[in-house]
């Protein structure tokens, strides 16, 4: 029940299974594959919302905003022209500006504002950056939305209120069993670490 509640409420959670024959499987599939259902739904989201002009390509500045609404705000502009323009392509129309008397002559290949990215390329990084998120880093954020109050731990309140929120139907016994089970210390509550740990340590 708290993985379901887990997974819905942040929005999803990478599929860490570490079993011998998922690793075979992963050798076989993409990146695209091995990410979670939510990521996907969540990159190509992402993808639609910030193509204005619903060409189904993102110029530099979408680009930009859709990997800031992915949580990568961090990213030097630097790095996020290297990578947008490792991947992207001319625009259909594209072609150099005609020559001007007394002025240094054109560039010959488009620069950044005259590149687009496709679904799929945006696909391709979005999968990148994900990929390498420290899945301890993801938990503490989903910890975050259940620890009400920051208290440093999840009490039967804060999974109580999480249950309500989700149209959950959990009986008040099984809620607070689900804390007693993971609260090995007898706090009162789950802490951080054993939140974690009961995502990352099965």
């Amino acid at each position: 029940m708290m993985a379901l509640g887990m997974t819905n409420y942040s929005g999803g959670r990478r599929n860490d299974d570490a079993g011998a024959g998922m690793h075979d499987a992963s050798i076989r599939m993409g990146p695209w594959d091995q990410i979670s259902d939510e990521h996907r739904s969540e990159i190509n989201d992402c993808f639609y919302l910030f193509d204005m002009n619903k060409d189904e390509q993102l110029d530099f500045s979408e680009f930009r905003y859709a990997l800031q609404a992915l949580g990568f705000s961090n990213l030097s502009r630097p790095d996020l022209i290297k990578v947008f323009k490792s991947e992207a392509f001319a625009k259909p129309n594209w072609t150099p500006l005609p020559s001007m008397p007394g002025q240094p002559p054109p560039a010959t290949t488009p620069s950044v504002v005259d590149l687009r990215l496709s679904r799929e390329r945006f696909q391709r990084i979005a999968v990148k950056y994900i990929s390498t998120r420290d899945p301890r880093e993801e938990l503490l954020k989903t910890f975050v939305l259940f620890d009400n109050g920051a208290k440093g731990m999840i009490t039967v309140d804060d999974l109580r209120t999480v249950v309500k929120e989700l149209n959950e139907d959990a009986p008040e016994n099984e809620i607070q069993s689900m804390i007693e089970q993971f609260d090995v210390e007898d706090k009162g509550g789950v802490s951080r670490e054993e939140f974690v740990g009961i995502f990352l340590d099965r």
